[in-house]
């Protein structure tokens, strides 16, 4: 009864013994049997050959069914580990990384400008600052165009946390090319930004220069209460860089003008005219009328009088 018993045991583990997933003391036991019983030797051979699959009892068919399924749930638990070990594995890596390496834009009141360097050669402007934040560095720093106004560009600084132990780079530098007659912010997306540059500014005398020129060479313009502003940006007519001047026209009796803050302050009614003035910024200075009506540059300043003369009728 034992002996058969035994046998029934053995029959039950030929199908795990033959696919090498038994423990190292069940494949032993079912060695000996296998070396001492010569019908189960036959069975395990039958089976190991494929030969006698339709003479094998219904008992030992489940049992090798069952084995296979335990086999394909084990492999599918597995994978579903790994699976979502991986996926862990990502997403702390990714916070890491967020953390440590690409950090976040950091609002302007933590940055300090120690200079900006205008090239007067290449147009492209120099950005040197630093952070005052302990325990961060800064990660990245990038430079682009305003999405509303392409004469504006924000220099956007990231900034992440020190990883413990490592030296903190607190200093950062950009170069951003192509810069003339243009404003530069330092800027943070979601917060504010805060003006660090305008080629304006910076070329006080030169802008003068040139309104003076516009003043001296229209006799059109009355410098006293035609008041122009320089506009942003470098425009190119004919292969020409330019600049443009806005104008505002100034009425009422002894009107006058002048410029606070860069904001236009008048004793007066200022209106602003549908046109702008050109002028290139080398000489000799050319010098256009671009008309809001049309949308083209003439070299007929008459328009300038016949605007102010509809003004003073209204």
């Amino acid at each position: 009864m034992n002996e058969k018993y035994n046998c029934d045991v053995i029959r039950d583990l030929l199908p795990g013994y033959i696919d090498n997933i038994l423990s190292d003391t069940g494949s032993e036991l079912v060695k000996n049997h296998l070396g001492e019983c010569e019908e189960c030797h036959k069975i395990y051979t039958e089976m190991e050959e494929g030969i006698g699959k339709d003479d094998l009892s219904a008992h030992d068919t489940i049992a090798v069914d069952a084995l296979k399924k335990i086999r394909k749930r084990m492999n599918r638990l597995k994978i579903t580990i790994g699976i979502l070990v991986g996926i862990l594995f990502i997403f702390l890596l990714f916070a890491a990384l967020k953390i440590y390496v690409i950090g976040k834009p950091l609002e302007t009141g933590y940055m300090s400008i120690s200079d900006t360097i205008y090239d007067e050669e290449t147009g492209q402007l120099t950005v040197n600052g630093e952070i005052n934040l302990y325990s961060f560095h800064v990660s990245k720093v990038v430079w682009e165009e305003d999405k509303n106004d392409p004469n504006i560009v924000n220099v956007i600084v990231y900034h992440a946390e020190t990883i413990p132990f490592a030296k903190d780079k607190t200093d950062f530098s950009v170069v951003i090319p192509d810069i003339k007659g243009k404003k530069v912010y330092l800027a943070c997306p979601e917060y504010d930004r805060r003006e660090i540059y305008d080629w304006r500014t910076y070329h006080y005398e030169e802008v003068e220069s040139l309104k003076n020129e516009i003043y001296s060479k229209v006799p059109e313009l009355n410098e006293k209460t035609d008041a122009l502003s320089c506009g942003q940006g470098i425009t190119i007519i004919e292969g020409i860089e330019g600049i443009s001047f806005y104008v505002n026209f100034i009425y009422g009796e002894d009107a006058s003008y002048w410029w606070f803050n860069g904001m236009l302050t008048t004793d007066g009614e200022f209106v602003p005219a549908d046109f702008e003035i050109w002028i290139s910024l080398k000489e000799p200075h050319k010098i256009l009328i671009y008309d809001y009506q049309t949308g083209e540059y003439v070299d007929d300043f008459s328009i300038i009088s016949n605007r102010r003369a509809v003004g003073d009728d209204s």
